[in-house]
């Protein structure tokens, strides 16, 4: 059985479903993508006729939009090859959830649910993948993370230490990783070189936290405090939960990261919802975590303040 996945690039929820895909099939192919860059990914294997190659093509923890939800189901042969998981409010809000070929969730009774844990859902219900301890347990600890409720409702930092895991090793280092433990072990846990790790990683992101605080700068939007930095894209959640902890007089923290052309969005103040904010910046996600990509205009932007501070001073010899 040959797969195609499309899936999130930037977390272990994406990650996770990776893993369970191959856990589930002997051949995959994954690509990695944005919400951004999904539907452009797809347009091309679709007018390049590849996708008819694979005998079922899942996208998990990232969504498609119109015209290509309606192309899909328009196309006899793909509609019934094509599964899409995904767990966000603004692919509920997009009505993209109408589709048989769609299972968009946002809570179960397990919780509120990731990727991961809808496509493990699905893996198992078909038997394509036996369940075991290990397995289930890092289904769970991908869940609780993603969702944040490792924090906000278990206290569980397994699951932010899996994070912190992944933000070490890479992805390329920590699929292999989660491959073999959960290839060969009964029992999810980490080893004493992956301890080491998490707690070296541990030590990087507060050092880098308490560097970035410094380097906030403060704007208000409306009656709502903004602070806003520019970032590593990998630390985003870590500082916006630094900020948390801290107690910083700041409503949401807007996260630039230049690398990924990525605005993430997070609220400080649990009573705020970032989602509108996201959606006047032209992006989507969740009420409290979301993100905008950079638009080729607010960099043309930039470039023509950079070049305005310059003047009209030559520097030529």
């Amino acid at each position: 059985m040959n797969i195609l996945l499309f899936t999130h690039i930037s977390d272990i929820d994406g990650m996770g479903n990776i893993i369970l895909a191959k856990l589930a099939f002997p051949k995959v192919t994954y690509e990695l993508c944005e919400t951004y860059t999904l539907q452009a990914k797809l347009k091309d294997y679709v007018e390049t006729k590849k996708i008819y190659d694979y005998d079922y093509i899942f996208i998990t923890d990232i969504w498609l939009e119109e015209p290509m939800l309606s192309n899909i189901y328009n196309d006899s042969k793909l509609k019934n090859k094509i599964w899409l998981f995904d767990h966000h409010e603004s692919a509920i809000k997009g009505g993209f959830k109408k589709y048989d070929f769609t299972k968009i969730e946002i809570e179960n009774s397990l919780g509120r649910t990731s990727g991961t844990s809808l496509f493990y859902e699905y893996l198992v219900e078909q038997k394509f993948l036996k369940p075991n301890k290990a397995i289930a347990k890092f289904v769970e600890l991908t869940r609780r993370y993603d969702t944040w409720e490792w924090k906000n409702k278990y206290n569980d930092e397994e699951a932010h230490e899996l994070s912190l895991l992944f933000d070490s090793l890479g992805i390329e280092g920590y699929l292999k990783i989660m491959l073999t433990k959960l290839q060969n072990d009964d029992v999810f846990a980490f080893n004493d070189v992956e301890k080491m790790l998490i707690e070296k990683e541990k030590k990087q992101i507060l050092n880098t936290c308490q560097n970035l605080a410094s380097q906030i700068i403060y704007r208000s939007w409306h009656d709502l405090k903004i602070g806003i930095v520019f970032i590593n894209y990998a630390i985003r959640n870590d500082f916006a939960e630094y900020l948390r902890q801290e107690k910083a007089n700041i409503d949401i923290i807007m996260e630039i990261a230049m690398e990924k052309k990525i605005i993430s969005l997070r609220n400080v103040n649990p009573n705020v919802k970032v989602i509108h904010l996201a959606e006047a910046l032209g992006g989507k996600g969740h009420d409290y975590a979301a993100g905008a990509p950079i638009s080729s205009q607010v960099k043309e932007k930039i470039i023509d303040l950079l070049l305005k501070e310059l003047g009209n001073e030559s520097f030529n010899d």
